[in-house]
């Protein structure tokens, strides 16, 4: 699936997908971010459940507390909330993890309950989070039902203590039960196949629903520059975004504007903080409109971290797609020789600087913000490719695979 000659890692190019193909019954999504959170799995299931009727998906997911206000069309699938870990005082967020285990039984039910409510016909699982998915598994098995994972980030390699014993139990086992197992990108892709043979995986890339934009020029930055980072601050990112922070905080003509929803205290805890930088909330379907009134838009991803070095290789971080959209220049900080990195190069739709350099980073902003024709000439490379993460493509895709892996007679949630 493409509109340009490169591809992209988060999905080999294919032709001919279209959402003619239809699910047999109802789709039951789980995910433990949905919208209208700012986590790279709730933009995309929101992108992805746009291209489905409310008769052919069901969504299921944590419930958070958000600044942000959503709005949803009546005939989009549903949304159900499942529990709320911000009812938890901080002090008690470390133990939070352990303890939503005892409600293990009650999300499973949960599930189960919807899925004959909705006759589902096969469920979905999202992954990063392995208390949604082995949910998913045990409500799949109990309920004899088809049981397709998602993966977002790879599992096994990036657990430790009692969570990696649990890894090494439930990713093969949910592999072997699933039709397809489909997966972020190709880099992921690729890994699964060298260490699980024989069974199959496939790549969805993020999505987007809006129609790809004409080009505008970017405007010239005023004074102080106008910087924006998107999405989650996790381990992905960290290192590289503190290094964002640290030159936002010694400069008087910069300001750093965070559109994220990870809570406030954890961007302090981290050191991404500082007298001109700004954290805020939107919701998923207002952040490119948000991103628009701003100048330069920063994409870290983390050199450097506590995931492992596979999970660095392959992640391409959603926040990618809205930053395209926004038609505004972008300065990513990223590892060398990992895909990401090669694709925005190959594509040179950001300024990218590959090493842990705060002098070479700072230089980099300086030459967007000063250099028309370059932030031009980004623009344009973002709408060449950005056509790439078509939701109604992406969701085509989706549709046909599970249509043609279904059991010819579907069971159905009783």
């Amino acid at each position: 699936m493409t509109t340009s000659s490169t591809a992209v890692p988060g999905s080999s190019p294919t032709s001919g997908d279209t959402n003619a193909s239809r699910i047999d019954g109802c789709l039951l999504v789980t995910s433990w971010c949905v919208p209208p959170n700012l986590t790279g799995s709730s933009v995309i299931v929101d992108g992805l459940s746009q291209q489905f009727r409310r008769d052919e998906m069901v969504i299921i997911g944590q419930n958070w507390r958000t600044l942000a206000t959503y709005e949803r069309s009546a005939e989009l699938p549903e949304l159900h909330y499942f529990g709320n870990e911000w009812t938890w005082p901080r002090r008690g967020q470390r133990y939070v993890r352990w303890l939503r285990w005892f409600t293990l039984p009650a999300l499973v039910s949960k599930i189960k309950r919807m899925a004959r409510e909705r006759n589902a016909t096969a469920i979905l699982a999202i992954f990063p989070n392995e208390y949604f998915l082995l949910a998913s598994y045990i409500a799949a098995k109990q309920l004899q039902l088809p049981l397709y994972p998602f993966l977002h980030n790879t599992y096994i390699e990036n657990r430790t203590g009692r969570l990696l014993r649990l890894a090494k139990w439930l990713e093969p086992r949910v592999f072997r039960t699933a039709p397809v197992v489909f997966v972020a990108n190709d880099g992921m892709r690729a890994h699964y196949e060298k260490i699980h043979p024989g069974l199959r995986f496939e790549s969805l890339v993020h999505t987007f629903n809006e129609p790809i934009p004409e080009y505008e020029a970017p405007p010239a930055p005023g004074n102080p520059v106008k910087l924006a980072f998107q999405g989650n601050l996790n381990e992905s990112n960290i290192d590289a975004a503190r290094r964002l922070a640290e030159i936002v905080n010694r400069r008087e003509d910069y300001v750093l504007t965070t559109y994220s929803g990870t809570p406030d205290w954890f961007f302090a805890k981290v050191g991404v903080c500082g007298p001109r930088i700004k954290h805020t909330r939107v919701a998923s379907n207002k952040v490119v409109e948000a991103l628009r009134g701003e100048d330069i838009l920063l994409l870290p991803h983390g050199l450097t971290g506590g995931l492992s070095q596979v999970e660095y290789d392959t992640i391409f971080p959603t926040r990618t797609v809205p930053n395209l959209l926004a038609m505004r220049p972008i300065v990513a900080h990223s590892p060398p020789n990992c895909n990401f990195t090669r694709w925005l190069k190959e594509t040179d739709c950001a300024e990218v600087i590959d090493q842990p350099d705060s002098a070479a980073l700072e230089q980099a902003i300086e030459r967007v913000r000063h250099d028309a024709a370059r932030r031009e000439q980004l623009v344009r490379n973002g709408l060449a490719v950005v056509g790439m993460f078509h939701a109604p493509v992406v969701a085509g895709k989706l549709k046909r695979i599970v249509a043609e892996t279904m059991p010819a007679s579907p069971s159905r949630a009783r």
